[in-house]
């Protein structure tokens, strides 16, 4: 199944509940672990704990992906992005490379195809100056890419502008369609057992004597012995009404899909790999759509696209590959990222309250991360330290003595 718009209604197989239901009437009113937000992150720390025999519990107050991983791209840019944190770059290289491992068993689980492509990335640049920043570039990460001059690169990618001076390569680069990674995650956390529920609404952590006692829902209270907060923009007011203070700033973002014509594959227009241009990126989608991505406004988070921010996707992709000029336009939609001030997640357990987690902010790269993010945060529950485990710079308490307000 190539829909990356899965239906996740009354049909999805999850349960949808609100607060005209009795929750007396409700046997499962406890867990071992409850996880707050059903976007990527939270389905796949859900997936990794009732893999590993955990009583689970995951809470989404709409539909599951219904918020920033719906309107992500996709990509598993885990070279291209030049992280600059050594912590980050090498917990993206080892998610990247874990959705690759766990592909068919969430697949053959869920009956859901991530969509999952590993074509390569090209980094495409129009100068000789530029060409000596790239080529530096090359000289310090040649084992992840491989530098491609005018003639190579139009050998190898015929449907970039024939302005393009050169480019980068990597091949290790891939992406999914996100919804069915959130959905492959949310299903197979089902068939080991987890609570998947939609529609909750009015969730509130419930602390006491220096750890988390539960959750009060709209559907009751729920018991349990750890809560993990994956819950992204909403995180923030979850840990700030117990005394947590982990600022997030929305970022908005816009996107366009276009759908090639049969003429223009016939004539070896469509790009078949990744473009991760300086001011856009094009993405191959397995369901034959081409995604243009994505304008940024911090502090923006209204989920209104603009014809302002269409048309300067579709101008800027079109300067790097003709062909999208005339390609059918299929739709657009815009989401808000989730963006700490320091550009790191929160991961880790809390030092106030024994029990409680955080797994948000991870900004542009939620789907990126979510297949680390869900074994470290099992890992955590599990009794390893965040020394361990490499994630000590994501301490979700290290903003909390500068003061800094969302």
């Amino acid at each position: 199944m190539f829909d990356d718009r899965i239906s996740l209604d009354g049909s999805s197989g999850f349960d949808i509940l609100d607060k005209k239901e009795n929750p007396r009437s409700r046997k499962d009113m406890s867990a071992e672990t409850i996880v707050i937000g059903g976007g990527v992150i939270g389905c796949s720390i859900a997936y990794e704990l009732a893999a590993r025999g955990q009583e689970v519990m995951l809470l989404e107050r709409a539909r599951m992906g219904g918020g920033t991983s719906s309107a992500a791209a996709g990509m598993l840019a885990a070279d291209s992005e030049h992280f600059h944190h050594a912590a980050m770059a090498e917990l993206a290289r080892r998610s990247r490379e874990r959705v690759h491992r766990q592909r068919e068993h969430i697949q053959a689980m869920s009956g859901i195809d991530i969509g999952l492509r590993q074509a390569g990335f090209i980094t495409p640049f129009r100068s000789g100056q530029k060409a000596g920043l790239y080529a530096a570039a090359y000289e310090t990460d040649s084992n992840a890419c491989t530098y491609w001059d005018r003639q190579e690169l139009q050998r190898q990618a015929p449907w970039l502008s024939r302005d393009t001076y050169g480019g980068l390569y990597r091949q290790a680069e891939s992406e999914v369609l996100p919804l069915n990674l959130v959905t492959a995650y949310a299903k197979s956390a089902q068939a080991y057992g987890a609570r998947i529920m939609e529609g909750i609404q009015n969730v509130t952590l419930q602390t006491g004597a220096g750890r988390i006692q539960g959750v009060q829902t709209s559907i009751g209270m729920l018991t349990c012995k750890n809560v993990i907060v994956a819950a992204g923009l909403q995180g923030v007011e979850l840990m700030e009404s117990v005394g947590l203070n982990m600022p997030v700033v929305p970022v908005k973002g816009e996107m366009v899909a276009v759908r090639f014509s049969h003429h223009d594959a016939a004539r070896g227009n469509i790009p078949d790999r990744t473009v991760y241009a300086e001011d856009v990126y094009i993405v191959p989608k397995a369901n034959g759509e081409v995604w243009l991505g994505a304008t940024s406004l911090a502090g923006a988070s209204d989920l209104h696209v603009t014809p302002g921010g269409i048309q300067k996707l579709i101008s800027a992709a079109a300067a790097w590959v003709p062909a999208v000029a005339h390609a059918r336009f299929e739709r657009a939609w815009a989401g808000v990222r989730p963006s700490t001030p320091d550009g790191l997640p929160y991961l880790g357990e809390s030092e106030q309250y024994s029990g409680l987690y955080a797994a948000f902010g991870h900004y542009r790269n939620g789907i990126l991360l979510s297949a680390i993010t869900g074994s470290v945060l099992a890992d955590l529950i599990e009794g390893k330290s965040a020394g361990e485990l490499g994630i000590a710079a994501f301490n979700p308490e290290r903003l909390s003595g500068k003061g800094m307000m969302h």
